[in-house]
């Protein structure tokens, strides 16, 4: 019994690290946005309003969207994207997590195609991953040899991982769901699948 009750303890664990970690960045930006308009507002006004970091965060976000749909908004939107792009650091982080968010937002929800297996980091030594497509063209010239996308994600967080091509005569298709094949990730291994 006890043994149950370690591994329920580090899976809860585990799955809820990166949802505090979260909340914690969230709560910080709420704070920010409350220290911040709260004294300008109360130095105009004199009034002080609880809750104004989430109002205010939920407010740029639909304004955001408003401006993301009309005509002018997309130009605005367009012009602090070209400025974004002029900048070396800011540049590349803006451009790698639009991306992302394009990818996981887009209607094609078939990011994560089969959940698979190779052998990695080593032979003998087996991973589950996803397979995410095939290899881009240049890629598969310079190898002579079809290869598969394989996302291999962390554990217990499998938004970070390793993307790797492998060679399709060595990757094992497996009959388990994407949700199946997550729920394997981030239990690390304890949820096995029906």
């Amino acid at each position: 019994m006890f043994k149950h009750l370690r591994t329920y303890f580090f899976t809860g664990l585990f799955l809820l690290i990166p949802v505090a970690i979260t909340l914690m960045i969230l709560v910080w930006g709420f704070n920010q946005s409350d220290a911040i308009l709260g004294n300008l507002i109360y130095r105009i006004f004199k009034v002080r309003i609880i809750g104004l970091g989430l109002i205010s965060l939920l407010l740029l976000i639909i304004l955001t969207g408003v401006l993301a749909h009309n005509f002018l908004g997309r130009k605005l939107i367009q012009f602090a994207e070209n400025i974004l792009h002029k900048i070396p650091i800011l540049s590349s982080i803006y451009r790698t997590t639009k991306q992302i968010t394009v990818s996981f937002t887009k209607a094609d929800k078939n990011l994560f195609r089969k959940v698979v297996l190779v052998e990695y980091p080593r032979a003998g030594i087996f991973s589950p991953g996803f397979q995410i497509g095939t290899a881009p063209l240049e890629i598969t010239e310079k190898t002579a040899a079809t290869l598969v996308g394989v996302f291999i994600p962390t554990v217990p967080n499998p938004t970070t991982g390793f993307l790797i091509y492998v060679p399709e005569k060595n990757v094992i298709f497996l009959d388990m769901s994407i949700e199946e094949g997550f729920k394997l990730v981030i239990s690390a291994g304890v949820i096995k699948p029906d």
